[in-house]
């Protein structure tokens, strides 16, 4: 079940009088600085605009019968907040499978091999089902035979090598299939990753820095029930 939503308050302090010297002024608290365009953050961890719309075109392939703010929903639920959620378990842990897998990538783009010590790369085929949300959504975009940019992926840095596909750019619907392969560099367990998100997600606050972007937040972030999603 997840926390409380919390609310941020100002409490004043007491004033105490003395006839002797005052105890010194507390420290001003530090203000937060949110990178430009964050619309949400999870646990300290910013949800950007871009962040969304990344991913909403892809939405609008599968369910073309739905407007923006539907599909910029089904990211946040399905996407963004849980990778926000799993980010906050170990930043740490994230920064250096980062760096990790940028080497990765520029030595597969530089000869066309990985290092002996790297990661067991996955060969994955089918629709979004098959393969994945986010691997599917950046494939619609790729040339054949390309590797893509580093994206994050649950509890991971992956980049993948699009092999096939059913339609070329530009000509992807809801149904179609791809083959990839896909580079991981995880920061959590993957065997555990699910687990671990979902219960990230279901424990940490959600907190609306936009409000244009609230309505389009799935109210069980907001608003905790009594039960688990």
């Amino acid at each position: 079940m997840r926390r409380p939503f919390l609310t941020l308050c100002l409490t004043l302090a007491p004033l105490t009088l003395s006839s002797g010297c005052s105890d010194p002024a507390p420290a001003p608290a530090e203000e937060r600085v949110l990178p430009p365009g964050t619309v949400l953050v999870v646990e300290d961890q910013p949800i950007l605009s871009s962040d969304v719309d990344r991913y909403v075109d892809a939405i609008g392939l599968i369910e073309p019968e739905f407007v923006l703010r539907d599909h910029r929903r089904k990211v946040l639920s399905n996407i963004s907040i849980p990778l926000a959620a799993g980010a906050a378990l170990d930043p740490e842990a994230r920064e250096v499978a980062f760096g990790r897998a940028q080497s990765l990538l520029s030595a597969v783009r530089e000869t066309g091999e990985l290092p002996p010590d790297a990661p067991e790369p996955q060969v994955r085929t089918g629709t979004f089902k098959d393969v994945g949300l986010i691997p599917w959504a950046i494939a619609s975009e790729m040339e054949p035979l390309t590797f893509s940019e580093l994206h994050e992926t649950p509890g991971a840095w992956s980049f993948f090598k699009l092999t096939a596909t059913s339609e070329p750019p530009g000509g992807f619907v809801g149904g179609s299939q791809v083959t990839i392969v896909r580079y991981d560099v995880p920061y959590l367990p993957q065997d555990a990753v699910r687990g671990l998100v979902q219960t990230a997600v279901d424990g940490f606050q959600v907190e609306v820095i936009d409000p244009e972007w609230e309505p389009m937040v799935p109210p069980l972030y907001l608003y905790p029930t009594s039960g688990s999603r």
